[in-house]
């Protein structure tokens, strides 16, 4: 695998902020009548897909205060799911997090976009792929794509809804700040040459950056920087 380099662990402390004052606000319904748009809007695949995988979880979006963030929570999640909370701290917003998806949601989503194959194919290979074997054990490593190797061995294929997924996942953040999430089964291998997912954060990020538990070689994170 030429396209991977191994990177040592990064050090120094991370500096934790102790006076902090915590609150939430629950985001109330649009009152949006509307059918959610499963099938066109690679956003709400996004957000919906990792319910339909784990029974009990929550979706974190950074949101930083950003009025276009909270905007679109506001309109299109609260009629998805049960719960919808503005994260503050110091009286700034911080994140918005997603838990329980509506049983009807869930069911519509399973019946019109993944048992017809609707479901964009970012979407499916991040949090659908099958399952892999997995050890007991845990021995961490850290390995860093080499974009110009990568790019050259890859073929990408631009769609216009790319670019709303990646503001999406990273627009919230500060250019120096890292974003980590967690694929799904996935396994360190040349096949990863064939991720869509991978394929497309490549020509997106300027790093990314795979944790890996050597013992098995799943990939457990996905980190990335603008």
């Amino acid at each position: 695998m030429d396209w991977l380099m191994e990177i040592p662990f990064p050090t120094g402390v991370n500096r934790v902020e102790t006076n902090v004052d915590f609150s939430f606000k629950r985001f109330e319904s649009s009152g949006l009548q509307e059918p959610p748009d499963f099938i066109h809007d690679i956003v709400l695949q996004w957000a919906i897909a990792p319910f339909v995988v784990h029974e009990h979880t929550a979706y974190r979006i950074p949101a930083h205060n950003d009025p276009e963030i909270e905007a679109y929570a506001s309109v299109n999640f609260t009629s998805l799911f049960t719960n919808v909370r503005g994260i503050y701290t110091n009286g700034k917003m911080e994140e918005i997090r997603l838990e329980d998806l509506k049983p009807n949601i869930k069911s519509s989503f399973i019946e019109s976009v993944i048992h017809t194959s609707k479901i964009d194919p970012l979407v499916s290979d991040f949090y659908l792929q099958g399952e892999c074997e997995r050890s007991n054990r845990l021995s961490i490593k850290l390995f860093q794509i080499d974009r110009d190797s990568f790019i050259k061995q890859t073929t990408y294929l631009p769609q216009p809804d790319h670019k709303r997924l990646w503001d999406f996942m990273n627009r919230p953040f500060k250019t120096s700040d890292e974003v980590s999430i967690s694929p799904t089964n996935w396994v360190l291998s040349d096949d990863l040459l064939e991720s869509p997912f991978l394929v497309f954060l490549s020509r997106f990020a300027s790093e990314v950056v795979l944790t890996v538990n050597e013992k098995d070689q799943n990939v457990t994170m996905v980190s990335f920087k603008e």
